[in-house]
């Protein structure tokens, strides 16, 4: 059976891999909390939720996630998240 070869991963390159995806999360609860601390004033809100999302994107970038998945999730969420704001009105 022949099988591609791989290139070998370093335990260093495993930790800085571990610590980017820590970061990232770090950052996108960092974000929610501040949006909690401060209430929902729309524009402050828009602000770090989009940084959020970077941030997520940045996330699932390291988690091998192709870029179509991520638009695709983002959309949905997207369409949710205006689908609830009519059912409010």
């Amino acid at each position: 059976m022949n099988r591609p070869a791989r290139r070998t991963v370093t335990l260093r390159e495993l930790l800085d891999e571990d610590r980017a995806l820590l970061d990232v999360a770090h950052a996108i609860a960092d974000m929610a909390h501040r949006v909690l601390r401060n209430g929902p004033e729309p524009t402050y809100a828009s602000e770090k939720l989009s940084h959020a999302l970077y941030k997520a994107a940045e996330g699932l970038a390291l988690c091998d996630v192709e870029l179509l998945e991520v638009t695709e999730e983002a959309r949905a969420g997207h369409e949710h998240g205006r689908s609830l704001k009519e059912d409010l009105r």
